[in-house]
């Protein structure tokens, strides 16, 4: 921050009139152990320079917290994290879990050669404009997945349009749905949106959520005026695996041959050889043995002694 030649500093783009080169709310307000964002806008040709967001009660003393490096990349310092965005031209300050110590007077600044252009904004912590909603801050969902955004507010709001909006800058941002004003949910698309007007909460639902939903939303609250609003950074991550069992059904080829010979019993499965051991023995039992025993009487009995021819009668003459 060193004072330069008026020939120098002509030669600087905006510094002619460093008031013009970058603008802020002037204010901000946070609700304790929440967070506040400031946004702070600046002129064309600033977009590779430094930004920074300091404390103090005079610029020239101030300690800076935390600084871009010339890239759009987010840079976080403990409880402060600053992105610069060189498209829309604006850079952005997000303050975490306030205390009431917080509670100061800071700067948005460009750091270059000579003075650097910046812009007063006074923070305070308590009840206040940005006190009136809170949000979680941060929300991922998986892709295909969907996830689900609940944001508070104060009494007093439960009859105001809430509604989810998307982008960088919430002054711009576009909707993608809102609230009538009563508990009915409302749904556009893949998304919906229901404002539990007893508990003073709204949620926002986001489905068949897609990469390109990584991105900067808002919870907001419309009345007349500038909007109560707070920021929400919606990351998308890969897809959740389901691992499923499917059962596995294996066909075993069966070779059907054809016999070349009546089967034997050894060849035979041990049940079928108990069976036909069963009916061998019924058919020894019933049938072959009463015929053996037919056939054994029949012989007998052909076979059986004569009585004439033991001597009782005359022999017989050979001449005869």
């Amino acid at each position: 921050m060193w004072l330069l030649p008026p020939l120098l500093l002509l030669l600087i783009p905006g510094s002619s009139d460093l008031s013009a080169v970058i603008m802020g709310p002037g204010e901000a307000s946070g609700p304790e152990r929440g967070s506040l964002t400031v946004q702070c806008r600046y002129d064309p040709g600033w977009e590779p320079y430094l930004k920074y967001w300091c404390q103090g009660a005079e610029f020239r003393n101030c300690r800076i917290l935390v600084g871009t490096t010339g890239s759009e990349q987010e840079v976080k310092e403990d409880r402060v994290s600053i992105r610069d965005n060189q498209t829309s031209r604006m850079f952005t300050v997000t303050m975490e879990n306030l205390t009431r110590e917080d509670a100061d007077t800071y700067w948005c600044g460009i750091e270059r050669i000579g003075a650097d252009p910046n812009v007063q904004v006074k923070v305070a912590v308590g009840p206040g404009s940005s006190a009136v909603i809170t949000g979680p801050g941060e929300a991922r969902g998986p892709e295909q997945g969907s996830l689900t955004v609940q944001c508070r507010y104060v009494p007093g709001w439960e009859k105001h349009v809430k509604y989810w909006c998307r982008g960088s800058d919430f002054s711009i941002c576009r909707i993608l749905v809102r609230t009538a004003g009563s508990e009915q949910e409302v749904k556009r698309n893949r998304l919906s949106i229901r404002d539990n007007q007893t508990s003073r909460v709204f949620t926002m639902t986001m489905e068949k959520l897609r990469r390109e939903d990584a991105d900067t939303y808002w919870c907001m609250i419309e009345r007349v005026g500038s909007d109560h609003g707070v920021p929400v950074k919606v990351t998308v991550g890969p897809a959740t695996t389901v691992l499923t069992t499917i059962p596995t059904t294996f066909t075993v080829p069966v070779t059907t041959e054809v016999p070349t010979s009546s089967p034997t019993v050894s060849s035979l499965h041990p049940e079928g050889r108990a069976l036909l051991s069963s009916v061998h023995f019924l058919l020894l039992v019933f049938l072959k043995l009463p015929v053996f025993l037919s056939m054994l009487g029949a012989v007998l009995w052909v076979n059986r002694p004569q009585g004439g021819s033991e001597g009782g009668g005359p022999p017989r003459s050979e001449n005869q």
